[in-house]
């Protein structure tokens, strides 16, 4: 999933009262979790090999919960569409989500395609790892003493 667009097609494919839940590698996030914010911003950045890049990119702030039912798909949906229409920068731009399970270690983390499991639609929170982005353009593998770099 990259961005909030492919998200709302995706969990549009179930049925709206179901709760939505997300899951780190560290379980469920908490019932009762909170949409704190979602962020769209304009990066420019220069990379170890000199290149000087600008990119959009929006976030999914999550505060965990500590209720005894998870927000239902149909509210999550309300939640983002009323963001994009008052921000629709945030429809397109690559998406993370940032979260850290009882409210502390706040981690960037990627989105994959939700699932329906037992009654419930999961969207699974896997780890966002940093990238040599020289080679990510060659699509080479980097040698491991990193020598590689401007």
């Amino acid at each position: 999933m990259t961005s909030f667009a492919e998200l709302l097609a995706d969990i549009s494919r179930h049925d709206s009262e179901l709760p939505l839940v997300f899951q780190t590698e560290q379980g469920d996030i908490g019932a009762g979790y909170h949409v704190t914010e979602l962020r769209h911003s304009q990066s420019k950045g220069i990379d170890c090999g000199g290149k000087i890049e600008s990119w959009e990119e929006t976030r999914l702030q999550l505060l965990d919960g500590a209720g005894t039912s998870h927000m239902n798909v149909g509210k999550f949906r309300v939640i983002v569409e009323k963001s994009l229409s008052a921000m629709p920068e945030l429809g397109q731009a690559p998406l993370l989500v940032e979260f850290g399970h009882d409210n502390s270690g706040l981690t960037l983390l990627s989105l994959n395609e939700s699932e329906l499991l037992n009654g419930r639609v999961v969207l699974r929170l896997g780890d966002a790892r940093a990238v040599c982005k020289p080679f990510e353009r060659a699509k080479i593998t980097p040698p491991t003493d990193a020598r590689c770099c401007a």
